[in-house]
């Protein structure tokens, strides 16, 4: 039976895919341009379409230009702070239990914040959203792929100081290009080196062997990966290996890694035995929640309470939480 808007609404759930500059509230927004002097529209629908993508948009590019007009409010320890804590607050009002919030630290050393600055500045929104929240939380960081190699081993070179709390993995993230792993290849040797676990955006649009070449790489999650729908034979290793799909349904159609409702992979693929987990990506840009989310797959595919329950198994056990807070959360996901 097709779970009911009560009984999502109620499930418990992890989110493993959600960019904190894409994920702020309209309130959010409000209050840190005030604080940076930046000039809004009056009203929140005008506000809504500078921050939100077309419903339609024309390419992965069209559907991250709304960042750039969040960005300079993100430029301070205060606002990246309020911006962390902002997001566990949302996080509570869809019963999600573990949230895995990713940012690029490089992206927020304009007003003169040094990396590691930035990332304490995050991580102290999200243990303030813990202890205020039924919602545990780590961070993951991201390299921008359009960013230099020493600018990327820098974000890397993070994890070396041994000294950061609520930080759990390292990905990959922006405009995506056919083989761009090749010309990362130093930054993943770091990451295994030490140990660094490791999620990569891959598949996001339309290049298949991108996922497959992430997996090769070292990735146990791909973000998004919807472009795998166009190899089955590679779907038994992704079984065998347990490697786990970070799916965003309204961000995968518009960006355009898929062109229709129809074509979307997601019940194909979890029929299958691939590991597929549902994620917002971008609340704010997208213009949805993780309740939305699931409620757009329920509808989609007519998935019961179990599917969903199985599906938030998939992705309780890819997480990269600590172990104290994986044992905190078993009763409710094993």
């Amino acid at each position: 039976m097709k779970a009911s808007r009560h009984t999502i609404a109620q499930l418990p759930k992890i989110e493993l895919h959600c960019h904190l500059d894409g994920s702020l509230s309209l309130q959010m927004i409000r209050l840190l341009a005030e604080k940076a002097g930046i000039a809004l529209p009056d009203s929140d629908e005008a506000l809504r379409q500078k921050v939100t993508a077309p419903e339609m948009s024309e390419s992965l590019t069209d559907y991250l230009a709304p960042f750039d007009f969040v960005l300079p409010m993100l430029q301070t320890a205060e606002a990246l702070t309020l911006a962390a804590y902002d997001l566990i607050r949302q996080a509570q009002a869809d019963a999600i239990r573990y949230i895995e919030v990713r940012f690029a630290p490089t992206l927020h050393t304009a007003g003169g914040l040094t990396l590691i600055q930035v990332v304490q500045a995050v991580t102290r929104g999200l243990a303030e959203g813990e202890a205020d929240f039924q919602v545990k939380a780590n961070a993951l960081l991201c390299g921008m792929r359009h960013e230099s190699l020493d600018t990327v081993m820098s974000v890397v070179e993070l994890f070396a100081s041994g000294d950061l709390d609520h930080v759990a993995g390292f990905d990959l993230a922006g405009g995506e290009a056919d083989g761009f792993l090749a010309s990362f290849a130093p930054v993943l040797e770091k990451v295994k080196a030490l140990q660094i676990p490791l999620t990569l955006h891959a598949g996001e649009c339309g290049c298949a062997q991108n996922v497959l070449a992430a997996v090769q790489a070292g990735a146990t999650r791909i973000g998004h990966g919807v472009a795998i729908k166009d190899c089955p034979d590679s779907w038994q290793a992704l079984i065998d290996q347990k490697i786990t799909l970070e799916m965003a349904p309204t961000s995968n159609i518009q960006t355009k890694a898929i062109d229709q409702q129809q074509n979307y992979p997601f019940k194909v693929l979890f029929d299958a035995g691939v590991r597929v987990t549902i994620n917002t990506d971008n609340r704010t840009v997208s213009a949805t929640t993780l309740n939305a989310e699931y409620a757009k797959i329920a509808d989609w595919y007519d998935l019961s309470e179990s599917d969903f329950r199985q599906i938030g198994r998939y992705a309780y056990e890819a997480s990269f939480m600590t172990d104290e807070q994986r044992a905190a959360l078993a009763a409710e996901f094993e």
